[in-house]
């Protein structure tokens, strides 16, 4: 598809990866596209530079998902871009349903598919997002989409910039829509069912637990600061619940880390790398 870029992110999940580019390179054999390793181990960036040498790689440091994909957006040249996880799987006609919707809504900043798992489910987001998919027959704006897949007008990047860095892996989503919706954009989320495998690139660390919180307070404390001490509050019972009664010790680490930040503060730094 001509003027169409796409960025796609990738920590050591080489086959998934591969996976994914040649699904690429099948269906959009003319979009520009761009793979940003974040500092894989497993051979992912070898792997691409010897089977698809059309894409422009870049190898960068693990500064988490935000950096890598505003490293890769920030080279890229189509009028249309599209960030993307290693592990969505496209197939014809994905990414020019987005791409109607975005054409068809000058306002639209940020376009996304509904998501489904490999046993054909709607990704869960939680019940408050739940109703998102309900007679979801024609794009429809909604409060954020997942950062999985999304489309961008060159327009809305160039008004909104890219993801926020102070996020390493969640919550990155919420705020660029957030972002979006406070300057007068739109977000879309398309009834164009989209296979995501999910977690492939997700290690069993307590640190990514602990990220998912303060991440959370992070966005609570910059856009709805009425709420967020009484966020701090819930997410501090909630994790004094968890030490107690969860029998997972990964788990009951990463709510240690959590308390740790929580009470100390420091919520603009990431715990991870």
């Amino acid at each position: 598809m001509q003027g169409l870029s796409v960025v796609v992110v990738s920590h050591n999940a080489q086959a998934v990866l591969l996976e994914c580019l040649a699904r690429l390179s099948r269906h959009y054999p003319s979009a520009e596209v761009v793979v940003v390793d974040s500092g894989s181990t497993d051979g992912s960036a070898e792997a691409v530079a010897e089977r698809f040498p059309q894409c422009r790689l870049l190898r960068v440091e693990n500064r988490g998902y935000p950096a890598a994909v505003n490293r890769g957006l920030s080279v890229v040249s189509g009028d249309y871009l599209v960030q993307m996880n290693s592990d969505v799987y496209l197939e014809a006609g994905d990414l020019e349903a987005l791409l109607e919707a975005a054409r068809a809504d000058p306002k639209a900043a940020l376009v996304g598919p509904t998501l489904v798992t490999p046993q054909g489910r709607f990704q869960s987001f939680g019940p408050l997002y739940t109703p998102n998919y309900w007679n979801l027959r024609a794009p429809r704006r909604v409060a954020w989409i997942s950062g999985a897949l999304t489309l961008m007008p060159r327009a809305a990047y160039q008004a909104l910039g890219g993801m926020d860095e102070r996020f390493f892996f969640y919550n990155d989503d919420l705020e660029w829509c957030l972002r979006a919706r406070r300057k007068g954009w739109r977000v879309l989320l398309v009834p164009r069912r989209v296979l995501h495998l999910g977690g492939s690139s997700t290690p069993k660390d307590p640190r990514f637990l602990a990220e998912g919180y303060r991440g959370g307070l992070l966005l609570s404390r910059d856009y709805y600061p009425h709420l967020h001490g009484l966020h701090k509050k819930a997410v501090w019972l909630e994790a004094h619940l968890r030490i107690w009664l969860d029998p997972d010790p990964t788990r009951r680490a990463g709510y240690r880390l959590i308390l740790d930040k929580v009470c100390r503060g420091g919520l603009d730094r990431p715990l991870l790398p």
